[in-house]
């Protein structure tokens, strides 16, 4: 677990439905038993039908590396999930693939959500 921890739970409200979520931690990313040149920021996700989701957000390392802090990473990878769930609905046993195909992040819309919260409105 990180310092970075959020405290409680966050609503969200998208397109897809009403959502609640709450970062975990950062860990390294495994997928096929194999660690990736990335980090997993692992957020749990209650959604409004009352399933509870475990949803990474993978930062690629060259993403990450863009960041000088933790706390930077958290707020980008927290930034995807808020996007993800714009057009994704969770459901029960969601393989990796598809999770990373929503939720991945690659240096590119890393930087772009960056920008989202350091413009000003």
């Amino acid at each position: 677990m990180t310092e970075t921890m959020q405290p409680g739970w966050t609503r969200l409200r998208t397109a897809t439905g009403r959502y609640e979520y709450q970062f975990q931690g950062e860990m390294p990313a495994v997928r096929g038993g194999k660690y990736e040149d990335a980090r997993d920021y692992q957020f749990l996700v209650l959604d409004d039908e009352g399933w509870l989701h475990k949803i990474p957000i993978r930062l690629e390392a060259d993403a990450g590396a863009q960041f000088a802090t933790v706390a930077a990473r958290v707020r980008v990878a927290e930034a995807q999930i808020c996007a993800g769930l714009e057009t994704y609905r969770p459901h029960q046993g969601a393989p990796y693939p598809e999770l990373d195909a929503q939720f991945a992040l690659n240096a590119t819309r890393a930087r772009d959500l960056a920008a989202k919260f350091t413009t000003p409105p």
